[in-house]
């Protein structure tokens, strides 16, 4: 690869590390709930107070975060972590199309930049976030093209490679492996010849379902006998299962551009023109992916994978697809100029001319509606300067439980150490929080804080109440015992 080339993909790639760090511009904090979640977790982690549960399906990814917690602090310090896990994920995905087309540099370079187009927003996350979700997707890139060139090459070491993957996702995001489960299916039906032949070399791919049914089982406690059925209802996503379920615009996901030159690259790939074998999976993952979307439209109910994450499974299969589209476009007009009637020079001017303004047209619908984002799904600020130095103050404090207001109490822990009686949505009973700053009678309140034996009230306003303000700047900190 030539060191023109090289640069050029090292400029896609700060672009996108640019690109993804744009919402913190101006806010210094991470901008959606599951990230401070997560932070809590992994926070927990050290001190004994890990919740399990549900929350101990991504305890891979938490304990990462445990482990980044030694050397840095975590809430100064996330808003960094997406744009470079973008680029770890950018330059995957640059190396797997790559190898994937036989060395099209172009194509794999066109993939990083469509990729960078995906959007962020709060209901379907997104590259603005670092999340198991996001954390995921180098991964995902890898088994898929590990799994289909092993297949390809008959190489049972490249299908090892993608199960040790796949098995690493289990803790750390279980779902980044299930949806894929209907492709991979039909794309080894399609070579089934393969798979007869080398039956007891695939049988080991059933360690899969078993290490994740007794993942769960560990997980959950639940006992051997109903694991079967509870399994069975778990992987039935039914509406209400998301915190926002709304049937989002498939523009909230990908530009018009991204999606007319990704229907080019199905398109090429199911007639034959591209090399139908070697890229149907990649063109059977957003077929797959969308009928399960379109499945919980009409039904409300997602099978394997949940309504939300399937949109975004849906949106990290289109990269590659657009780049093969606009490749193949690119080409005809190259070809089409090089068939003209005219001066060699006038034919090489008029090539690289009309290419070039061809990629300036896609880029700009690729990425022109890229910051639009519905109110109802924008991004959430859930701590502000002024809060956060009261949080400071409140973490030089012996650790109690402190009620506020659930938007607050989301990055409560994180910051100081104590207890939240509720957050927007993973902690405590949320209705009574805001019952405690809604009522206007202080015993009302009183029998909040004395029903989960509060110690500090952090509110935005004063309270008279007769507690004693212990921090006397809004927000305002009493101790209340």
């Amino acid at each position: 690869m030539t060191k023109a080339r090289i640069f050029l993909i090292i400029l896609a790639l700060i672009g996108t590390a640019l690109i993804v760090y744009s919402p913190h511009y101006d806010y210094r904090f991470p901008c959606h709930i599951d990230e401070w979640h997560h932070i809590s977790e992994a926070l927990r982690l050290e001190k004994g107070e890990f919740h399990g549960g549900v929350s101990g399906f991504r305890v891979g990814f938490q304990l990462l975060l445990f482990s980044l917690s030694k050397f840095t602090d975590l809430v100064l310090s996330y808003k960094y972590f997406p744009a470079a896990w973008s680029v770890v994920s950018a330059l995957v995905l640059f190396w797997t199309v790559y190898n994937k087309t036989g060395k099209r540099y172009h194509t794999a370079l066109f993939a990083v930049l469509f990729f960078a187009s995906i959007k962020s927003n709060v209901n379907i996350t997104g590259l603005w976030f670092l999340s198991p979700l996001t954390f995921s997707i180098p991964f995902i890139y890898l088994y898929v093209f590990f799994f289909t060139e092993g297949v390809e090459r008959h190489s049972k070491k490249l299908m090892i490679s993608s199960l040790v993957i796949m098995l690493l996702l289990v803790p750390v995001h279980s779902i980044s492996f299930l949806f894929s489960i209907p492709f991979l299916l039909i794309y080894s039906l399609c070579n089934l010849n393969y798979f007869r032949k080398e039956w007891r070399f695939f049988s080991v791919f059933f360690v899969m379902p078993v290490v994740g049914a007794v993942f769960y089982k560990f997980m959950t406690k639940t006992p051997w006998g109903s694991l079967l059925g509870t399994l069975f209802k778990v992987l039935q996503f039914k509406r209400g299962w998301g915190v926002l379920e709304l049937d989002n615009s498939f523009y909230e996901l990908y530009s018009f551009a991204g999606y007319a030159l990704a229907a080019l690259g199905i398109i090429l790939i199911l007639i034959g023109y591209e090399k139908t074998k070697k890229y149907l999976a990649y063109a059977l993952w957003p077929i797959t992916v969308f009928i399960s979307i379109m499945v919980f439209r009409k039904t409300d109910v997602s099978y394997i994978s949940p309504y939300q994450r399937n949109l975004y499974y849906f949106a990290i299969s289109l990269p590659f697809l657009s780049a093969l589209g606009l490749d193949n476009v690119i080409r005809f007009f190259s070809d089409r100029t090089k068939k003209t009637r005219m001066a060699e020079d006038l034919k090489r001017l008029l090539g690289k001319g009309s290419i070039v303004i061809l990629f300036i047209l896609v880029g700009f619908f690729t990425f022109k509606d890229y910051w639009h984002i519905p109110k109802q799904i924008d991004l959430y600020q859930v701590v502000k300067e002024d809060e956060y130095k009261a949080l400071l103050f409140l973490k030089e404090l012996p650790p109690d439980v402190v009620i506020a207001t659930p938007r607050i109490s989301t990055g409560l822990y994180s910051i100081s150490g104590h207890q939240p009686v509720a957050t927007y949505f993973f902690y405590g009973n949320r209705p009574d929080c805001e019952r405690f700053f809604r009522a206007k009678e202080c015993e009302k309140k009183d029998e909040i804080l004395k029903k989960y034996n509060v110690r500090y009230v952090l509110s935005l306003r004063r309270i008279d109440c007769g507690w004693k303000l212990i921090y006397d700047r809004r927000p305002f900190i009493y101790d209340v015992r």
